[in-house]
């Protein structure tokens, strides 16, 4: 316990020295531009315990903090390589870049956010269409007492408010998430189209979330964006690269063996540095990073901090009823529902009854656990 490590970066170190001075000196900027400060990579990005998991027996573990290190150090040595001159990069080399790639994106703050609020928005689904009696089984159930009608409406309120219950962010869900998306993700990445530009004068920042997911303008907004539906990733590499992967779908409607499409480097130009920075600081969630020496955010649009914490599923408004989704239909009408949504072998479906009771992560005094 005493040696565990509780200072946790959530952007590798050895990538924020791309953007650092000599010293290891880097400005943060925070969103949307100021206050701006010069502080050591040590320092940048780091959250304590981010990453340290509760263990069975209640113990505390940096187990995955440590562990990051074994996918950063041979992706160190593949990022030292691009930035001397050697590319494309192949073989191992290629493998755990791409790896890095995969675990920087999974492990950031964004996709644990957004882990947390699917999790509360499909818990304010499944209460809600259950109704306000279903909960109150739950909850009796669970706690072998009678409640109160006052407590039930306030339980029902908080729980079926927009965006679903406050939830504070864990990192045992997270990691679990990491460990189970690292290896097709990583896959994914090294098996796509990766361009690299150079800039030979022209400075490139980066952020607290380096990994962007870019998609086309006319992407429909309720879609989302994920690892599959991304139209491209983008990476700023240091102060003077950076790296886009496509994947090869893109290139299907054009050539007929997209696979012997040779990965490029372009020339790096005023303009697609000024493209690159605006898409970096557009994804950041709260600071974007660069040299103390270089201005490379004039003349960009700077947004607020990220306010995507409670984002709602479509027109879920509308299933959120007191008398349950189906409360006002016969006996009939359901049974014949019944018979036409009667599960196939093999299909899961999840009940309120799989709620657990209290909502593990739930911000609310005392009924948080």
């Amino acid at each position: 316990m005493a040696d565990r490590t509780r200072r946790q970066h959530t952007v590798s170190r050895f990538y924020l020295k791309g953007f650092a001075d000599e010293t290891g000196a880097i400005q943060r900027v925070s969103l949307p531009g100021e206050p701006s400060i010069v502080l050591s990579t040590r320092d940048a990005t780091v959250i304590k315990d981010f990453y340290t998991v509760t263990l069975p027996d209640g113990s505390l573990s940096d187990f995955f903090e440590r562990a990051f290190s074994k996918i950063e150090g041979p992706a160190a040595e593949a990022l030292g390589l691009i930035l001397d001159g050697t590319w494309p990069l192949e073989g191992d080399k290629r493998e755990a870049f791409a790896t890095w790639v995969a675990l920087q994106h999974l492990r950031s703050e964004d996709v644990r956010s957004s882990q947390v609020n699917i999790n509360a928005e499909m818990i304010r689904l499944i209460v809600g269409v259950s109704g306000k009696e279903a909960l109150r089984s739950l909850i009796e159930d669970s706690e072998s007492r009678t409640i109160s009608d006052e407590e039930l409406d306030e339980e029902w309120r908080d729980i079926t408010k927009p965006g679903g219950p406050d939830m504070n962010p864990g990192a045992n869900q997270h990691v679990r998430l990491m460990t189970n998306l690292l290896p097709t993700t990583a896959a994914y990445l090294r098996d796509c189209h990766w361009t690299l530009f150079r800039f030979a004068r022209r400075a490139i920042a980066t952020s607290d979330h380096p990994v962007s997911l870019v998609v086309a303008p006319d992407h429909p907004k309720w879609q989302g964006v994920g690892i599959a539906t991304a139209e491209l990733f983008l990476i700023p590499l240091s102060r003077r690269a950076a790296l886009t992967v496509q994947p090869r779908r893109r290139f299907s409607q054009l050539l007929t063996e997209v696979e012997r499409v040779p990965d490029f480097i372009q020339k790096g130009t005023t303009s697609i540095a000024k493209s690159i920075n605006q898409e970096t600081a557009a994804r950041a969630r709260k600071y974007v990073y660069h040299h103390p020496n270089e201005k490379p955010l004039e003349g960009l649009y700077l947004p607020t901090p990220d306010t995507r914490d409670r984002p709602s599923i479509s027109n879920a408004d509308r299933l959120i009823r007191e008398e349950g989704l189906f409360g006002g239909m016969s006996n009939e009408a359901r049974q014949a529902l019944s018979a036409t949504s009667t599960p196939k072998k093999g299909d899961t479906g999840m009940s309120i009854d799989d709620i657990p009771w209290p909502i593990p992560g739930r911000r609310k005094g005392s009924r948080s656990t």
